[in-house]
């Protein structure tokens, strides 16, 4: 099989909330180190990956009813792009589809729900799951975006070969399962900034140590 070419690469816009795992995923599809820090509100411009056959554009995290910078790039990307990989956290994934899915109405891709091992497997959220897939047609693919599996990736990958269109009148039958994950230290609510704070000029520091040697 030839390889890829620039001209028949495409893109795909990853879409979703603040925190849920994004970069993660992406770098994961594509072998990558994440270009964001793992905390809040790390990704405040667009990062690109090049994939094998596809170029994902990592956007920031939406802010729902917002009219925040970040929120109008990753905005203006889903408008200039046509297949979206939608991102859920799993701990929100009520809210999450409901405020995310009429954004990207009418467009093609798949749903990837990551904190997956937040939610203890069962056979109502498989069966929650199924019910969401058969009423939309939509891909819908569960992960721990932190550890993903050679398969998961294939999975998703696959996936975004063959997109469906997101639907504009489908309401998802609600979970109702919310999980609240044990803050971590960054998130502390007067520690954390100062903690993000040092954590992005200690990784300056590192990097001019690099560029030193």
């Amino acid at each position: 099989m030839p390889p890829s070419t620039a001209s028949t690469q495409r893109t795909i816009v990853i879409i979703g909330k603040e925190s849920t795992g994004k970069s993660q995923l992406v770098a994961s599809l594509t072998h990558r180190t994440p270009y964001s820090s793992n905390f809040r509100g790390s990704t405040v411009t667009c990062e690109t990956y090049a994939g094998d056959g596809a170029t994902f554009v990592d956007t920031p995290g939406i802010l729902y009813r917002s009219d925040t910078a970040t929120t109008r790039v990753a905005l203006e990307q889903l408008q200039t792009h046509d297949t979206v990989l939608l991102v859920v956290k799993a701990t929100h994934v009520d809210e999450d589809l409901t405020d995310l899915l009429p954004l990207v109405a009418g467009k093609q891709g798949i749903v990837v729900i990551t904190f997956w091992d937040k939610v203890l497997p069962s056979t109502i959220t498989q069966q929650t799951i199924q019910r969401w897939k058969q009423a939309s047609k939509l891909a819908f693919i569960p992960v721990d975006a932190r550890h993903l599996t050679a398969t998961q990736q294939q999975e998703i990958l696959a996936a975004m070969h063959e997109p469906s269109v997101f639907p504009s009148q489908w309401q998802p039958i609600p979970a109702g399962w919310r999980i609240e994950p044990r803050p971590t230290l960054l998130e502390h609510p007067r520690l954390g900034w100062l903690l993000a704070i040092f954590c992005s000029g200690l990784a300056g520091c590192f990097e001019s140590f690099e560029s030193v040697d």
